[in-house]
């Protein structure tokens, strides 16, 4: 089964699992603490899902759209965003940043859990790049390296980064036109009796 037809599938019932919520609202406070945000921001959120983070971080910007390549997330998304009555400041779209061309340009960028299922990283990031004002900020938080690839083992067709090494990433960052790439802890994840570190990346886009 291809990953967007998985996550079309369990779209409905996505933040229903055990440890999202927690997550999603660990992030947001992780990327409050990190970035400077204010109401006149333009946000986009990369593979955002249900759009939980952007709706927890909503208050905090001006407007925000939330993209991800998966039709039935994005449809529960905008379901979402107008049960919280955000319609009118958050918007999801349809769109696979590697590829998909996308209209504005964005103060701030953020995602949570989404890089690791991307291919073709420095693609994504060179479009996100192109998609932020110079001096805009973006926030990844994902997981740590998972060099065993513990953390997807029960998932047999996953085909995406076990995880990420920080200075690698870092290096991948600069190279796609981001500067000042720091990282801290955000969460972590217990599956079995295992816990997985995830860390939240900021970097700022280069002149």
């Amino acid at each position: 089964m291809h990953e967007h037809q998985r996550f079309d599938d369990e779209a409905a019932t996505w933040d229903e699992a055990p440890g999202h919520e927690e997550r999603q609202v660990a992030v947001a406070q992780a990327i409050e603490r990190a970035v400077t945000l204010s109401p006149r921001m333009r946000a986009l959120e990369v593979g955002g899902g249900t759009g939980r983070l952007s709706i927890l971080l909503s208050d905090r910007v001006g407007s925000v759209v939330v993209t991800d390549p998966s039709a039935g997330m994005v449809q529960v998304a905008q379901e979402r965003i107008e049960a919280a009555d955000l319609g009118d400041r958050l918007r999801a779209v349809r769109a696979d940043l590697t590829t998909d061309p996308l209209d504005g340009a964005y103060d701030v960028a953020w995602s949570s859990m989404a890089l690791h299922h991307v291919h073709d990283l420095d693609g994504l990031l060179r479009s996100v790049a192109k998609l932020l004002v110079t001096g805009g900020r973006l926030a990844i938080a994902d997981l740590d390296e998972d060099p065993d690839g513990a953390f997807h083992a029960e998932k047999v067709d996953f085909d995406g980064h076990h995880g990420f090494d920080r200075q690698r990433l870092a290096e991948q960052l600069v190279h796609a036109g981001f500067e000042e790439v720091s990282f801290v802890d955000a969460t972590t994840i217990l599956k079995g009796d295992r816990e997985f570190g995830v860390f939240l990346c900021t970097a700022t886009k280069a002149d």
